[in-house]
């Protein structure tokens, strides 16, 4: 059992397969209650092993290109494909979301009506939850 001097014991961090890497979408879901949708490349929709979204066909060449600069030909493509995932959730919702591309520990992107602003400020804190409602976060940094 952890000392609770060397923990916060108001934090709970139990991040599952496929969650917590960059980049991700974060969905604010409630008050103080966020969704979190990891965003895989080349995984040919293999939603069991990676839950989340999918991007295939990227190049491996546009992949490490996008590991040394977040704004590489790849981030276009992430870009797109949150405007698409904005929406598909906003059409099944039956009205507008509040969603946030995190591509790093200072990079994010809100997508807010039909604006999409850059911020080094990401989401974190609050509940965090995956597609499926299940907590993988209290009050801790959205990713591992």
């Amino acid at each position: 059992m952890k000392n609770i001097e060397q923990s916060n014991w108001w934090e709970h961090n139990h991040f599952i397969n496929g969650y917590g890497k960059f980049p991700y979408v974060i969905l604010k879901v409630g008050y103080a209650l966020f969704m979190q949708i990891p965003i895989h490349f080349n995984k040919n929709n293999d939603i069991i092993n990676y839950p989340g979204s999918h991007i295939n066909g990227v190049s491996e060449t546009d992949l490490k290109a996008y590991e040394y600069n977040k704004l590489s030909s790849l981030h276009e493509k992430i870009i797109e494909h949150c405007k698409w995932m904005k929406n598909k959730i906003e059409a099944d919702r039956g009205g507008t979301v509040k969603m946030c591309l995190v591509e790093g520990p200072d990079v994010s992107y809100y997508f807010e009506g039909d604006t999409i602003d850059f911020s080094t400020n990401i989401p974190g804190g609050g509940t965090l939850l995956t597609q499926d409602h299940k907590v993988i976060g209290m009050n801790v940094k959205h990713y591992l």
